[in-house]
C-alpha cells in the first residue's frame, strides 16, 4: 500500500489542548482584529461585481447550497461556508484532502470533521451579509446592529500555508460572552491520521473574572463588544498518528503572525495566484465572476502536497463520498496545469501511487497492463456502488465500476496533457510513463480482433450513461487507440532506464510499439465516411429517435421524464460522448467531422450531466457556431452559482467548474494543446459579438503569459520570452516587456 495520508482510512482528528491565552496579547489581538475586519471590501465597489459571491439574509438561496458556494479551502482542507453559529444544525464541516473512513453506503467516504469555525454563542445574530471574496480568498460576514447586537467576522484558509485557517470576529455581549465562557474548553476526538489544533482568544472591555479564563480585560476594544481570533491547524500523517511537532511548529509560527499579519499573507498569495491564472470577458461581468469563482474553488481542490485525492465535489461537501473519477483527470487537472502545475502534478502522483492497485485490477480481469477504477478513494481498488435508489424509490444496479472502461485512457490523456501544457518532458519520461504504456497494455490485451483485422471492445459504458453494455463505443475507442499511440511514440522516442543496458528487452518493447500502433489503425472508432460523422456505438443509429426538444428546455433529466428502458432503446444521450472526443483529442478526429458530429449529436443531446453544457460550448465555439456554444456556456455559468440541478447542497462540481474553464479557453480563445515539444502556444479566438475583449492569464511552458483576445486581434505580454502561433498560421516570439505585442488578424 502507498504511504500517503490519501491511503490513511483516516479516523483520528485530535483536536490538541492548547491554551486560550497563548494566541498573542489580548490588547494585540483586539487591534489585529479590528485592523483585518476594516478591510472589508464594501459595495458597490467598481469591480466587486466580478470578484464577489454576495449572500443575502433574504436571498432565496437555500442554507446548504450557501454552505457549498462560501467554502473556503486551501488544497488540503477545506471548510463549507456555514454560520458561524450554526453548529450540529448545519452540515458544519471541515475537510482534508484525501482523508476517508470506510462507509457501509459508498464503501469509502471523506471524513466530515467538525467545523474549527462554529462558535457556541447565546443567540444567533442572524445571517446578515455574506461576502466571499474571491481576490483575497476571504469570507466576510456583517449583521447590522439590531436588538442582538452588531456582529462581524472574517474567515479563511491559509493558501500559503495548507492547514492552517483562521476566524477572526466581534460582537456583543450577548452574542459572544457565552462563547468567552467556554473557550477554554478543549475537544479530543481522536482519529488515526490526522490532528487538528484550535486555538483562540477572546477580548472584551469587561472584567476577566466576570467572563472567566478565555477573556482579557482590554482598553482597545470599546462598547462592549468583544473581539476573537481563532487559528486552527491540521497535520496529516502517512499512517497512524501524525506527528505532532509540525503541528505545533504551525501553530506557534501562525499565533506569532496573528491573525493581521497572515491576512495580508492571504491578500499576497492569491495575488501571486491571480497574476498568473485569471479569466476576464470585458462586456460579460456575470460570466466573469463565474469562471474567476470556477478558479478560486479549483485552486482550494489540491495543492502542492505529495499527491492530491480530488473528489467530484472537492473540498465542498459530501456527494460522491470524496471518490476520484474522470472529473478529477479530464477536468480538473487541465485547469490546474495551467493555473498551479505543482498541483496538476501532486494530482498525477495519486495516480501513479495507484498503478499496483490498477494492475492487479487488469489481471483479475485476465487482461495485462493496469486498468484504473471508476471511483478510486484509499488504495486504488474500485468503490463504485454496486447499486442506487431511482427517483420512484426502486434499487437499481450501477454498472459503471464494472464498464466505464474510458478512465483508464483518461489518466494517461492526463499525464500527457499535463506535460504539454508544462513542456515536462521528463515527467512522461520518468514516474508519469507507466502511466501512459500500462494502460496501453490494459487496451492491447482487451481489443477483440474480428476475421476481417478489425479491433474491437466490447461490452462497455461511455460518457453517454444512458446506454449501458454497448460495443464499440466511439469516444472509449477513440481514447484507446490514442493511448496506445501515445505509449508507442513513449517506447520509440526512449526505453525505460532499467533497460537502456538489455539490447534483447529493448528490441522486444519496440516490437510492442508496432503492435500497439497498428492495433490503433486497426481498432473501430465509430466513423462512416459517407456521412462524414462517427456512430457512437455499435446499433445506436438503428434506435427509436425521439428529440430531446420535445422533452423540454435543457438540461433535462431524460432518464426520469422518459424512463430509464424508454431511453436506452432512444437515441437520446446523456452528454457529450463523440463530441468530447472532439474536445480531449481534436487532432486525432477525421477532418470535416467536427460539424457533422456536432449537428447530429446537439439535438439528441439532454445534458442530464453538469459536465456536459460546458464541454459542448467548448466545441460549438471551435465549431463556430458562437450562438449556441454561448447559450451552453450560459447554462456552465448558472450551475452551481444558481443551484441550476438541485444538487450544489452536496457541493460543487468540480468537472462543471473546470468546464467552464475548458470552454473559454479551449473554446472560445481556441488555445489547443498538442505535444510537449510543441513550444509554441496556439490561439485562434472565436468571441461573440457582445465580447469586446476576452483578456486571459496563464501560464505555458513554466512562463506566465498574458492575453487579450479580440476578433480582430491578439495581444501578448509576458515576464519570460514566448512563441504564440495565431490560428491563422502567423507565429510571433514575445520578449519580456511591459509592452503588449500586437498581432493585428
Amino acid at each position: 500500500m502507498p504511504s500517503s495520508r490519501a491511503t490513511r482510512s483516516i479516523s483520528d482528528v485530535f483536536v490538541r489542548p492548547s491554551p486560550p491565552a497563548t494566541v498573542a496579547g489580548a490588547s494585540q489581538t483586539s487591534a489585529d482584529v479590528a485592523d483585518v475586519l476594516s478591510e472589508r471590501p464594501q459595495a458597490p465597489a467598481d469591480d466587486i461585481e466580478s470578484w464577489a459571491v454576495v449572500v443575502d439574509a433574504g436571498d432565496e438561496m437555500g442554507d446548504r447550497v450557501a454552505e457549498s458556494i462560501l467554502t473556503v479551502a486551501d488544497g488540503l482542507i477545506g471548510t463549507r461556508g456555514s454560520l458561524e453559529e450554526d453548529g450540529p444544525h448545519a452540515d458544519a464541516v471541515t475537510y482534508v484532502s484525501g482523508l476517508y473512513e470506510p462507509s457501509e453506503e459508498t464503501g469509502q467516504a471523506l471524513v466530515a470533521l467538525p467545523s474549527w469555525a462554529t462558535l457556541d454563542m447565546g443567540i444567533s445574530p442572524g445571517p446578515g451579509r455574506r461576502l466571499l471574496d474571491l481576490r483575497t480568498g476571504v469570507l466576510w460576514r456583517t449583521v447590522a446592529r439590531g436588538e442582538r447586537g452588531r456582529f462581524r467576522s472574517a474567515r479563511w484558509s491559509c493558501l500559503d500555508r495548507p492547514g492552517t485557517a483562521v476566524l477572526v470576529a466581534t460582537g456583543g455581549r450577548q452574542l459572544l460572552e457565552p462563547m468567552c465562557r467556554s473557550t477554554a474548553a478543549q475537544r479530543a476526538e481522536r482519529h488515526p491520521g490526522v490532528a487538528m489544533s484550535v486555538v483562540g482568544l477572546a477580548d472584551t472591555v469587561v472584567d476577566r473574572a466576570e467572563l472567566g479564563p478565555g477573556a482579557a480585560r482590554s482598553s482597545a476594544a470599546t462598547g462592549g463588544e468583544i473581539s476573537l481570533c481563532r487559528i486552527a491547524s491540521f497535520a496529516v500523517g502517512d499512517g497512524g498518528s501524525p506527528d505532532l511537532e509540525p503541528l505545533d511548529r504551525a501553530q506557534r509560527t501562525a499565533r506569532r503572525r496573528g491573525p493581521k499579519e497572515l491576512f495580508r499573507e492571504q491578500c499576497d498569495a492569491w495575488a501571486r495566484r491571480w497574476a498568473v491564472a485569471d479569466v476576464e470577458v470585458v462586456g460579460d461581468p456575470e460570466l466573469t465572476l463565474a469562471a474567476r469563482f470556477a478558479l478560486f474553488h479549483l485552486a482550494g481542490v489540491a495543492g502542492p502536497q505529495s499527491e492530491a485525492a480530488v473528489g467530484a465535489r472537492g473540498l465542498t461537501g459530501p456527494a460522491y463520498a470524496g471518490h476520484v473519477l474522470w472529473d478529477a483527470d479530464v477536468f480538473a487537472l487541465p485547469v490546474l496545469a495551467a493555473a498551479h502545475p505543482p498541483a496538476a502534478r501532486a494530482m498525477l502522483e495519486y495516480r501513479v501511487r495507484r498503478l499496483p492497485a490498477a494492475r492487479r485490477k487488469a489481471l483479475e480481469l485476465g487482461y495485462l497492463g493496469a486498468r484504473f477504477p471508476w471511483e478510486s478513494a484509499v488504495d486504488g481498488t474500485d468503490v463504485t456502488p454496486r447499486r442506487g435508489v431511482d427517483p420512484t424509490g426502486n434499487f437499481v444496479p450501477i454498472l459503471t465500476g464494472d464498464r466505464e472502461e474510458h478512465i483508464t485512457a483518461d489518466v494517461a490523456w492526463a499525464a500527457w496533457h499535463y506535460a504539454s501544457v508544462t513542456g515536462d518532458w521528463s515527467f512522461l519520461e520518468g514516474p508519469g510513463r507507466e502511466l501512459v504504456v500500462d494502460t496501453a497494455r490494459y487496451w492491447a490485451s482487451r481489443i477483440r480482433m474480428d476475421g476481417a483485422g478489425h479491433g474491437h471492445i466490447d461490452g462497455v459504458i461511455g460518457p453517454d450513461e444512458y446506454h449501458e453494455d454497448v460495443d464499440d463505443n466511439a469516444f472509449t475507442n477513440i481514447l484507446a487507440a490514442w493511448n496506445l499511440r501515445a505509449a508507442a511514440e513513449l517506447a520509440r522516442r526512449s526505453p525505460p532506464p532499467r533497460l537502456a543496458e538489455a539490447p534483447m528487452a529493448l528490441e522486444e518493447r519496440q516490437e510492442e510499439a508496432q503492435r500497439w500502433t497498428a492495433l490503433a489503425d486497426g481498432l473501430v472508432t465509430g466513423y462512416d465516411a459517407a456521412t462524414g460523422r462517427h456512430r457512437q456505438f455499435a446499433g445506436y443509429d438503428e434506435l427509436e429517435l425521439p428529440l430531446v426538444a420535445g422533452l423540454g428546455v435543457v438540461p433535462v433529466p431524460a432518464d426520469i421524464v422518459l424512463g430509464r428502458s424508454r431511453v436506452a432503446g432512444s437515441q437520446i444521450i446523456k452528454q457529450a460522448d463523440v463530441v468530447m472526443a472532439h474536445h480531449m483529442v481534436p487532432t486525432a478526429m477525421p477532418e470535416g467531422s467536427l460539424r457533422r458530429d456536432v449537428d447530429f449529436y446537439l439535438p439528441r443531446t439532454a445534458h442530464g450531466s453538469s459536465l456536459s453544457p460546458a464541454v459542448h460550448a467548448a466545441v460549438l465555439a471551435r465549431a463556430g457556431r458562437l450562438d449556441d456554444a454561448v447559450e451552453l456556456l450560459e447554462i456552465a455559468r448558472r450551475i452551481d452559482l444558481e443551484d441550476m440541478t438541485g444538487t450544489t447542497s452536496g457541493g460543487l462540481h468540480t468537472a462543471a467548474l473546470a468546464g467552464l474553464w475548458h470552454a473559454v479557453v479551449f473554446g472560445f480563445a481556441g488555445v489547443s494543446v498538442g505535444r510537449p515539444d510543441d513550444a509554441a502556444l496556439v490561439v485562434d479566438p472565436r468571441l461573440p459579438d457582445h465580447w469586446s475583449e476576452l483578456r486571459l492569464r496563464t501560464q505555458w511552458h513554466g512562463r506566465a503569459v498574458q492575453l487579450r483576445l479580440r476578433s480582430d486581434a491578439v495581444s501578448v505580454r509576458c515576464a519570460q520570452s514566448v512563441t504564440v502561433a495565431i490560428g491563422d498560421g502567423t507565429a510571433v516570439t514575445v520578449t519580456p516587456s511591459e509592452r503588449w505585442v500586437t498581432v493585428e488578424r
